[in-house]
C-alpha cells in the first residue's frame, strides 16, 4: 500500500482508518494549511510525518515535523498534529487498539 497515494486533502481534514486490529490501529491524517487533529486517552500513540511540514505535539512537547519525523505520546497523554502552510500527511500508530 502506498500511503502517499492515499492522501485525501480537502476543505475538511482527511481521516482514513487503514488497519484496526487488537494489536494496532493505523490512521492516516491528510491535513492542509492550519488544519489539525487532536487526541487524548488512547494507549500509546506514535505520530509519523510522511509528507509536508507541520507540528507534532504530545503533552508539553511540540516539535517541527518534516517527512520522517516521529513523536511518541505516553498512554493517556494529549497529542496531535497541525499542518504548516501546505499539506501535511501524518500516520497515527495506536498500540494496542483502544
Amino acid at each position: 500500500m502506498n500511503l502517499l497515494e492515499k492522501a485525501r486533502y480537502g476543505a475538511v481534514r482527511g481521516v482514513e482508518l487503514l488497519a484496526d486490529h487488537p494489536e494496532v490501529r493505523l490512521v492516516l491524517f491528510s491535513l492542509q494549511a492550519g488544519q489539525e487533529v487532536r487526541g487524548k486517552g488512547e494507549p500509546r500513540v506514535h505520530l509519523l510525518c510522511l509528507e509536508g511540514e507541520g507540528t507534532l505535539w504530545a503533552g508539553e512537547r511540540s516539535i517541527p515535523a518534516t517527512p520522517g519525523t516521529l513523536l511518541a505520546a505516553e498512554p493517556g497523554e494529549a497529542h496531535g498534529a497541525k499542518a504548516g502552510e501546505g499539506t501535511f500527511l501524518v500516520l497515527g500508530i495506536i498500540t494496542p487498539r483502544p
